[in-house]
């Protein structure tokens, strides 16, 4: 199908295995086990930051897009097992990038949604789907056109785009009435919607807030986003002193710029070639790689925001996910040192300070 179409429809469609043989003849006799070999087992004692390091390294790599792409076709004839038997090739790998026929299977291979159907029943969807009334049906509908309101698949009102975003958005509220919808769901599901089926987007989104724990980013009072708001002020101070001092100054806070990024995982504003390599490695390792990438751009700005006010600060951080390449953008993120214990000492001094009000 052509790019814009209601779906992608080969993203959603792993290779088979009786292919495997195929597939490894086509890479000169190499299988699963072979490309396992590709990489050197990690010493148990190995330092994580070390081990980051290389990965970051071989991540920035120039890659052969033949070699990457047979590659990855193996991968795919049993992915579960290749990432547990190389998890430091598989991560090389998916930082250098996804292949695009391939991005919405291995994302739900990342993402785990498609084991939900064993813990929910096999039709939730359409048992979602079919409910009569939702509970936050007015806000979805009245937000539907506000999302990704340029994009083939979702400009025309009515459109295929526009009711398949409405059905798997109300179908969610009315599955978790809890959270219900909030208007930054709307640009992951869009984004899903892309890659894959109504059923398997919807799937996703329960692995999401579930899984990722993105629930407490949509729940009343904003608990995980006022989290990262705080740990990303601390790393900012750990970072970049100087800049997080001017920012202070001139009464600049995450809760002013950051919101998006962590509410949409930088779906929001950031050219889509850098959303999905955004995605492919987050939905791989984690929150830890939006903190990385709002610290680059703030690293990347750091000279000309040092000599801007307020309203200039905002417009440069407002542009500034557009003015970088994708990939450079992503090895500045990825050569900024965080472990995550970094993370962890600092919630538990949020936690603490958060404790007295709870």
């Amino acid at each position: 199908p052509r790019r814009g179409s209601s779906r992608l429809w080969l993203a959603s469609c792993p290779v088979p295995a009786d292919m495997a043989s195929v597939v490894a003849a086509g890479l000169g006799g190499h299988d699963v086990e072979a490309l396992c070999l590709l990489t050197a087992p990690e010493d148990e004692d190995e330092q994580e930051e070390e081990s980051d390091r290389r990965r970051t390294q071989a991540a920035g790599k120039q890659i052969d897009p033949t070699k990457h792409l047979d590659q990855w076709r193996v991968i795919c004839i049993d992915f579960h097992r290749f990432r547990a038997k190389c998890p430091d090739k598989c991560k090389v790998l998916i930082r250098q990038g996804i292949p695009e026929f391939l991005r919405g299977s291995v994302w739900q291979k990342l993402a785990l949604s498609r084991e939900l159907p064993l813990k929910y029943p096999a039709d939730i969807y359409e048992q979602m789907r079919r409910t009569p009334t939702a509970p936050c049906e007015d806000e979805i509908v009245r937000d539907i056109h506000r999302t990704f309101p340029k994009h083939v698949l979702y400009r025309d009102k009515r459109g295929l785009g526009q009711q398949q975003l409405l059905n798997v958005l109300r179908a969610y509220s009315v599955f978790n009435p809890e959270v219900g919808y909030c208007q930054g769901m709307g640009f992951i599901c869009g984004a899903l919607l892309m890659y894959m089926t109504e059923d398997d987007a919807f799937l996703m989104l329960i692995s999401l807030l579930e899984n990722y724990k993105m629930s407490g980013l949509f729940m009343v009072g904003l608990p995980l986003l006022n989290k990262y708001f705080f740990q990303l002020q601390r790393l900012l101070a750990m970072h970049m002193p100087l800049l997080c001092n001017h920012l202070a100054q001139q009464g600049v806070e995450p809760t002013i710029y950051a919101s998006k990024w962590f509410m949409t995982v930088c779906i929001c504003n950031f050219p889509f070639s850098t959303v999905v390599r955004i995605w492919d490695i987050f939905l791989a390792e984690g929150v830890k790689i939006i903190f990385r990438v709002a610290l680059a751009l703030l690293k990347l700005n750091q000279e000309a925001l040092l000599s801007e006010s307020f309203e200039q600060i905002l417009e440069t951080l407002k542009q500034a996910p557009s003015r970088v390449e994708s990939d450079t953008l992503i090895q500045v993120a990825l050569s900024i040192k965080l472990k995550n214990k970094t993370l962890k000492d600092i919630e538990s001094e949020w936690l603490a300070q958060a404790a007295p009000g709870m």
